[in-house]
This record gives C-alpha cells, structure tokens and sequence, in this order.
C-alpha cells in the first residue's frame, strides 16, 4: 500500500502545473486491463433492461459515478482498434484514478505520458507543459553493465556522475530511467528543453542512452505495473522533493545568457530583411537516395543475420520516408519504397504500421547522418560496413587508410592496382590477342576500363614503360625483404609472383615492338 501511494505521488509531482483544461496520455493495452466487479455488474444490470440510477444503486453508487464507471467500461471493451496498444488522455483527477486501478491490477505494459496536452491527442503541436527530462538508459545493451540490475547500475556507475539530484530513479523491470521534474513550463521552451536534453545525451551516450526518448511526446512505465519483456515491477528506487525550473539546467549548455541574446537580435535583424520565396524542386535531389536506401537494406541484412527484429523496425522505416519526401519522393512512393523493406524484415511490420506508425510529419527537414546512426543505434562494426552512414572519423580514416602508401612499393594501393591491372591487359592484348570483352571477363572488369587502358598505353608508351620498370625493380626488392615473408598475406605474395612473369612479357613486347633499349 505504501509502495501504491508513494508512485501516485511520483506521478502527481511530475504533473504538479497541471489543471483541468490539460490532458495527459496513458498507454496501454485497455482490452486487457481489469476494472473492479462494481463496472461488471452495473453493466450487465444496464444490459438486462435496468435503467443507470437503479444498476448503480444495485451496486451501491450514485447515479454520477454510476454514469462514469459504465462510460469507462464501453470505452474499454465495447470499441474495436487495430493496435493492441493505444492512447487515452485524461484530465488529472481522471489519470491519476486509471493509474491506482492499473497499479492495483498489477496492468502489463502501461506507459504515461511526461506532458501534458490542449487535447485528447498526443501529437507534438499539442503539447501545453513540459514537465521534466527523462534519461531512458539501456545498459544491458553494453557488454561490461549487462550483468548488472538497475539499483547496481546506478549507485555503482552513474549515481556520482550526475550533475543534479534526480527528482526520481526508476527502475524499468530492465533499464533505468532517470528524471529531473520541473515546475511546468510553456511548449515555447521547447528548444531549450531539447538542447539541455543532447548535453545530457553527449554525457553519457557510453552508458546505454538512449537516443530515442527524447520526444516532448515521450511516455515512460507507470511505476508499479509490470514489464512483460521480464515480468518484473517497475519501482521506484529513489524519489527526491526537488524544486528544479528548466532554467537551472540551462547552465550546463556551453552558451551564456548575453550571447543567446545577442544570437537572438541578430535573427530578428535577418528576419526583418524581406526574402523572395523561390520553389525550389526536390526532385533534383533523387539521384542521391540510393546509397541511403543501399545503406538501409544492408542494415536489415546484417541485423537479419543476428536475429536483431525489435527495438529499429519503425525508427528505420520512419528515416526512410523521411528521407525519401525530403529528397523528392512522394508521400506514395515513399510509402512503396518503406513497404520494400518491411518485406525484408524477419518479423515484418503490417502494412497499417507502415503507413501509419511510421509516417513523418509534413515539411520536416530530413534527420542528419549523426542522429540517423544515433536513432538506431548503429555499431561500428555495422558502419564499416555501410557506405553512407558512417561517422566522418571512420570515413576519414578509411580515408587516409586507402591514400596510405606501401612502405617500400611507395605507391598506395589504388595505384598498385592500376599498373598491375595495365600490365597485364597488354599482356592479354598483344601476346595472347585476346578481344577486349574476352579480357573484361578475364579480369572481371568493364569492357570501357579496357579500352581505357589500352588507349593510355598507346598514348603514353614511354612513360608507362618507366613505371612499369620502376615497379618491377621495386617489386624485385621487396620480395627478398624479410617483411614480405613476414607481413603480407600469403594470397597476396602468389598474385605479385604470378603478376611478374606478365610484367616482364609487357616489358618486353613493348620495348621490341617500340624499339627502346632495355636500359
């Protein structure tokens, strides 16, 4: 009883601004959540002919609260949803009543919302107050937590590295959440709520957080229902009576007070100036979705492989759509190209989810690399493997790794390639007099590249026989070098020995045929 009464005061003090013209969202799944034997009886006499004040004196109630208990059970189990879980807002009398029930039942899977809302409608134009900051970590996902619980994690790991005293730590039945309630502030303050929220991000990414919960419409476990991943109650580990304004956090963020004025005059300055609205066409931009959808499906693959289904499927197809609409797709062909992928995944979503769940909002600008990979939470293993959506380190350090030149051969290895491949197209060519399609497949290469390299050895003859012997002689060299035996694959030392004997043929047709001395 006590643990009952100490999560409703939990709940009333993250929505302590709120009164009865806001709203606030639980989620859940109604159809299953029990509801006391007063709601069954009343309705039952209601249906055997009873008119509602003489059910509710069957059962002891009034006629008002008659009304409402009857109401709550139509709402519950007499109206047909396409999704097991769904949405319904109350006022605050109204939310922290469904909570007690949900609690005392001991409710699977029931979320509320941190806002508060004008409506009964969780969308973000709706959102009236912003109440607190939620710090979703998911540190079982990191090999050195993962055998940790939830109270170890945070009085062991991260309990010393918090810059303010948590208003509450919640233990989720398998993360943690933790949160930072403060007196409600207007919607108007939305991006400072989000700016403190990425310092907060940046902090402790390294622990589990997670990047997805940082939506203003945000819903978290009620505490005291159950986590049905791990059939385990959502608790309370710590709550504190904190007296925080959203202005206090303000002083984490790496900007003072003059200069956010400052930066504010001079946006107004730049708004002051008329500008010609120009239509732009984003059609343009088509050419360059492929290697984001390439990149897509290969994430798909890969996670397919190692049986990763929950936890991405919505966020991916909802940066695909995204992404798509911005670059000049429509609404529909966006819609194909996400149901594409859908049909790649283990576990599919319904097509409902696809163009429903996973629909962006209208003239959003497409999400940049960074927070693509952030939003789902892709490793650097994966990114190796990906072309676009990669950190620009990684990409910077493939880089300079695909300019680094051999040690000895002091060439890099692009350029290795091409003299090799050149070589041994003359080889093809003029010694055995093979057709350029005959050597294209040979070499499993384009016919163009051939006809290429054949006109630049016509073109550029003497300088391509002085490359050719320079690399030879180094090649020479470096196979009587220790780290040739040492170092290098053993596949690679039988192409270069292979590729010699082709060398020194090219060499020598084409010193005879242009009638250059050897030296």
């Amino acid at each position: 009883m006590f643990k009952q009464i100490m999560n409703i005061e939990f709940l009333k003090k993250i929505h302590s601004g709120a009164d009865e013209t806001c709203f606030t969202s639980i989620l859940t799944n109604w159809k299953n959540s029990q509801m006391n034997d007063q709601a069954q009886e009343s309705f039952d006499l209601l249906c055997d002919g009873l008119s509602i004040r003489e059910a509710g004196k069957a059962v002891g109630l009034c006629e008002a609260d008659a009304v409402k208990l009857i109401d709550e059970y139509k709402l519950r189990y007499c109206n047909e949803y396409d999704s097991d879980l769904y949405d319904r807002l109350f006022t605050p009398p109204d939310f922290y009543d469904q909570c007690k029930n949900l609690i005392a039942t001991k409710q699977s899977d029931a979320y509320f919302s941190i806002n508060s809302f004008y409506n009964r409608k969780r969308k973000n134009e709706n959102v009236r107050h912003i109440n607190a900051f939620v710090l979703d970590f998911d540190f079982y996902k990191i090999a050195k937590y993962e055998s940790m619980n939830a109270k170890a994690f945070y009085h062991q790991v991260l309990k010393k590295k918090l810059c303010f005293k948590p208003t509450g730590v919640i233990d989720s039945g398998k993360g943690l959440y933790i949160i930072y309630a403060f007196k409600h502030c207007s919607y108007h303050m939305d991006r400072l709520y989000h700016a403190v929220w990425k310092y907060f991000y940046n902090e402790f990414e390294k622990y589990g957080m997670d990047p997805a919960a940082m939506l203003t419409t945000q819903v978290i476990r009620i505490p005291g229902t159950i986590n049905s991943k791990t059939n385990k109650v959502v608790n309370v580990l710590e709550f504190n009576n904190t007296d925080y304004e959203i202005q206090d956090f303000a002083t984490l963020l790496p900007w003072s007070q003059d200069q956010v004025k400052e930066y504010r005059k001079d946006k107004l300055f730049k708004l002051k100036i008329p500008k010609k609205k120009e239509h732009k066409d984003y059609s343009k931009r088509k050419i360059y979705f492929k290697p984001y959808y390439e990149d897509l499906k290969k994430l798909i693959r890969i996670r397919n492989k190692n049986n990763k289904n929950d936890g991405y499927r919505e966020r991916l197809l909802y940066i695909c759509r995204e992404r798509a609409c911005w670059m000049g797709f429509t609404i529909d062909e966006s819609v194909k190209l996400a149901h594409h992928l859908n049909e790649m995944f283990n576990l599919p979503l319904t097509e409902r989810e696809v163009e429903k769940n996973c629909k962006p909002s209208d003239n959003r600008l497409a999400c940049s690399i960074d927070t693509i990979i952030d939003k789902l939470g892709i490793t650097y293993d994966e990114q190796l493997q990906l072309k676009v959506l990669k950190r620009r380190y990684i990409k910077k350090s493939l880089y300079a790794k695909h300019k680094r030149k051999h040690p000895l051969l002091n060439r890099t290895p692009k350029q290795q390639a091409i003299i090799e491949r050149r070589a041994k197209v003359c080889e093809l060519k003029n010694v055995k007099h093979l057709k350029n399609s005959e050597i294209a497949d040979k070499l499993e290469t384009d016919k163009s590249t051939i006809t290429r390299d054949l006109q630049y050895i016509k073109t550029h003859p003497y300088q391509f026989i002085r490359k050719l012997k320079d690399y030879l002689n180094e090649l020479e060299t470096y196979r009587t070098t220790d780290i040739f035996k040492r170092t290098e694959m053993y596949k690679r030392q039988k192409q270069l020995l292979k590729w010699l004997k082709s060398g020194y043929t090219a060499l020598d047709y084409l010193v005879r045929e242009i009638g250059v001395a050897k030296k």
